[in-house]
């Protein structure tokens, strides 16, 4: 059977990952979440023969150490593929130079969508190594975002979501560093951006309806995004979709596009 961990697995892209891989029974599909009690969604498809919860914290080194102990009983030591799907934004983030912004806020900001979304790859891939070692397919997948990649910032001179691009910024520069070390095992690593996904159906709150003033700035930063591809249609994908595309690239690339960060569209077409 082929294994599969996803992080980030209790909604949104991540509990669509674990719908659509166990899909097929041949696959043993762990979910690995913070707190499998409140993880709601997950619990409707969790009865699964195929689907296995696991608990651990992505930017605590001992619970992913626990954690990797646990998936190795599932799958009988080794692992196949892991999808590094848990992130987020920490704090408001907003940009550098708001005047607005007291410093202290913004520099916690920094540092703390640092830990969520770039050394957490590191704590999560070390603990998983051993057994990806032992599998057959070897592949380290980091879901990213466009909003990290440089030429992108460059071309839509976007400013927004300064911490959280930063700590995407740097766990594709680690991506492309795992992808050096590991070459010579036979590893594949992708940052993978998936798109601009409408994530809402599975949000552990509603929202309240955006204003008429949130949906002016909406359509100012898609305009902005636009410019480095005028032809997008400017609607976000649903999860299933993001994930449906996403699932083809992985099973797709190869040692030649190791290190690459590219799109849910298999190229640098990010919507």
């Amino acid at each position: 059977m082929t294994s599969y961990v996803v992080t980030g697995a209790s909604r949104g892209i991540g509990l669509e990952f674990i719908r659509q891989l166990s899909q097929d029974s041949k696959n043993t599909v762990i979910a690995l979440v913070r707190n499998a009690a409140k993880s709601e969604h997950l619990q409707e498809i969790s009865h699964l023969p195929n689907i296995h919860v696991v608990e651990g914290d992505v930017t605590s080194v001992e619970t992913m150490q626990k954690a990797a102990e646990k998936v190795a009983a599932i799958t009988g030591g080794s692992l196949d593929y892991i999808i590094e799907n848990a992130g987020g934004i920490y704090g408001a983030d907003t940009s550098l130079a708001d005047p607005s912004k007291d410093l202290s806020t913004l520099v916690n900001e920094l540092k703390g969508n640092f830990d969520l979304n770039a050394v957490s790859g590191v704590i999560t891939t070390n603990a998983f190594l051993p057994l990806l070692r032992k599998g057959t397919a070897k592949k380290i997948i980091f879901i990213s975002s466009v909003i990290g990649d440089i030429q992108f910032t460059r071309t839509t001179e976007f400013t927004g979501i300064v911490s959280y691009g930063a700590g995407k910024a740097a766990l594709n520069y680690i991506a492309q560093k795992y992808a050096i070390e590991l070459a010579s095992e036979g590893f594949v690593v992708l940052p993978l951006s998936p798109g601009f996904v409408d994530t809402s159906s599975t949000k552990e709150q509603k929202q309240d309806q955006p204003s008429e003033d949130d949906m002016k700035k909406f359509q100012d930063v898609t305009e902005q995004w636009a410019k480095s591809q005028p032809d997008w249609d400017r609607k976000p994908l649903t999860v299933q979709d993001s994930v449906t595309k996403q699932l083809k690239v992985i099973a797709a690339v190869g040692p030649e596009d190791s290190g690459k960060m590219i799109s849910q569209n298999g190229n640098t077409a990010w919507f």
